[in-house]
């Protein structure tokens, strides 16, 4: 049976959309998924569905969660592959990994391709040096500071890119693909 991560959007963050993880697993594994298993509250879920149809995954699962919490949450449904691949084509922690205890790599999952139009916005209005590059649908930020203190958040970015997104930072992405890749998974 396949494997899956799914990434909800704005989830958990400052009181808002709250979903329980612990109800949460309960509630996937009641409507037929398999091996749920959560990582910390900021909706990462790893499970397993007979069905192989990533579209129609997220759709069942966006679905759920508005009939049990009325959140309308984007959900962003990956494999290992896509995963694997989003890890390896970081171009920044290929020439500089991440300093001990330091969260400035974060990975940008996008519902679509950035256009050029878009990613000249972002840089357009990014007043800082924080640093991104966009490879398929996924951008990748190099932050020079904190996230509380980069314009680049979630919010920005789907604002200038006219794209859904979620970010993750580079030890919960490193995290989620070991967690993708253990035997009961």
């Amino acid at each position: 049976m396949p494997a899956y991560l799914a990434l909800f959007r704005a989830v958990n963050v400052s009181g808002h959309n709250v979903i329980k993880m612990e109800h949460l697993r309960k509630l996937m594994e009641a409507n037929g998924f398999k091996n749920v298993a959560t990582y910390i509250q900021s909706g990462n879920v790893i499970f397993e569905t007979e069905e192989t149809d990533k579209g129609k995954t997220g759709r069942a699962i966006e679905q759920l969660l508005y009939k049990e919490y009325g959140h309308d949450v984007f959900t962003f449904i990956l494999d290992k592959a896509d995963l694997q691949k989003a890890i390896q084509n970081n171009p920044y922690t290929a020439a500089e990994p991440e300093p001990q205890g330091v969260k400035k790599y974060f990975v940008t999952f996008l519902s679509g391709g950035a256009t050029p139009q878009g990613l000249d916005q972002l840089k357009k209005y990014n007043r800082s040096d924080d640093e991104f590059k966009a490879v398929g649908n996924i951008l990748y930020l190099k932050l020079s500071q904190s996230a509380a203190d980069s314009k680049l958040t979630n919010s920005f970015i789907e604002g200038k890119l006219g794209l859904k997104a979620t970010i993750r930072n580079w030890n919960t992405t490193l995290k989620l693909m070991e967690m993708l890749n253990e035997p009961s998974v």
